[in-house]
């Protein structure tokens, strides 16, 4: 393989998490009525497969660490592929939980190893350019995933048939990692030692630079997971709409991300990663404010509101992409670890967060919104705050260095 068709089966990797989420959400309502659940249940189907992902994230970069890069996604995959079995036989909704809590354990490979091979195949300077074109290519998850699962009700298949559909995605995955070279140069027999573990916590969360944007990328999330988890009620309590228009609405955001990331490989060459992440979180702050405004004046309509979200997706994988860059950058030789680091920061914070905002919300546009608006402002403030102070990153240690 060559590179760049390493960092493009990259990018599919990065497309676990969002495929596997939004391929469910048209069939919430079916989902609830098979299950006999109440249909605001069903958002745990998502929070609990994020939160299960960040918690498997933890361990899959010190695991490819030492092992390789290789076969851990075989052994993910795999993982990933029982837990869509698991829910796939399940006749209750607590089995279709347990099912995707497997899911998000193995689907953890997905991310950890996305990102950690981006950054064994790119030096410094390549690296964000390199990570854009990973998180473009993520996006095939958000708007061919939803129509998937409206094609597979169109065609009589029930909501178990999307579990099919995700070991299906889970073997072309393996299929293809046969042609994939190893990406790790040596592996670290004492990856998994507590004590190497402890000391590349201790020089990530100390590195200025990763820790302000671990924090970042974390605040940045939280506006995606009250997206997705939250959409499908709102559509369906406020406009009355699932199914194949929900669907359609819903990929508009995929499409989003893809004009981004295409902006963001542009902007990052002529002004640097910082700065293209505040013009894009000044993007997300103001599709926020205009649901909120939109919402309070009675203006609101499903259009619109898909249109602003269209606005909103353009900006938040720059910010989150640039973030990831940005953590990883001063850690080259333990990349699998940052990766796992900031991977389980980021999700288990943001989904932990994103869970309570959606119950507060309810089915309310406005409260909806305003959750957003302060995640999208907070991701803003605090980059241009960061770009003023112009903090100096120290040079990474002997350890930490490609």
């Amino acid at each position: 393989m060559t590179k760049r068709q390493i960092i493009v089966y990259c990018g599919l990797l990065l497309s676990i998490g969002a495929f596997s989420i939004d391929i469910t959400l048209p069939f919430f309502g079916p989902m609830a009525g098979s299950l006999d659940a109440p249909p605001e249940s069903l958002h745990a189907t998502v929070t609990l497969y994020i939160f299960f992902l960040g918690v498997g994230q933890l361990v899959m970069g010190p695991l490819a660490d030492r092992f390789g890069r290789r076969p851990v996604i075989a052994a993910g995959l795999a993982l990933y592929a029982a837990g869509a079995l698991v829910a796939l036989a399940s006749g209750g909704l607590a089995g279709v939980l347990a099912g995707r809590a497997l899911q998000g354990l193995g689907g953890a490979v997905g991310p950890v190893l996305g990102r950690a091979m981006v950054r064994d195949v790119s030096d410094p300077v390549e690296l964000p350019r390199n990570m854009a074109i990973a998180s473009g290519i993520f996006a095939v998850g958000p708007i061919f995933a939803p129509l998937i699962g409206v094609g597979l009700a169109a065609v009589g298949g029930s909501w178990r048939a999307v579990f099919v559909a995700m070991c299906l995605f889970a073997l072309g995955l393996a299929a293809t990692l046969a042609r994939l070279p190893e990406t790790l140069r040596e592996r670290d027999p004492g990856a998994l030692a507590p004590r190497t573990v402890l000391a590349n916590a201790r020089a990530v969360v100390r590195n200025p630079q990763s820790r302000f944007f671990m924090l970042l990328a974390a605040l940045a999330m939280v506006s995606m997971i009250t997206i997705i988890a939250g959409m499908p009620r709102i559509y369906g309590a406020n406009f009355g709409i699932d199914g194949t228009m929900f669907a359609i609405l819903f990929g508009l955001h995929g499409v989003g991300i893809i004009i981004g990331q295409f902006l963001n490989h542009r902007l990052i060459g002529r002004i640097g990663p910082v700065a293209s992440a505040i013009i894009a979180s000044l993007i997300m702050s103001a599709a926020c404010l205009a649901v909120v405004l939109l919402s309070v004046a009675g203006r609101i309509g499903p259009y619109s509101l898909s249109a602003t979200m269209f606005v909103f997706a353009i900006g938040y994988l720059i910010v989150f992409s640039n973030a990831t860059a940005m953590t990883l950058e001063p850690h080259g030789a333990i990349a699998g670890f940052t990766s796992s680091f900031f991977g389980f920061f980021a999700q288990v914070v943001s989904s932990s967060v994103g869970t309570l905002a959606v119950a507060m919300a309810g089915a309310s546009i406005t409260a909806w919104g305003l959750v957003l608006l302060a995640a999208s402002s907070g991701c803003l403030l605090a980059l241009i705050g960061w770009q003023r102070r112009g903090a100096a990153v120290p040079a990474p240690t002997s350890q930490e260095r490609t």
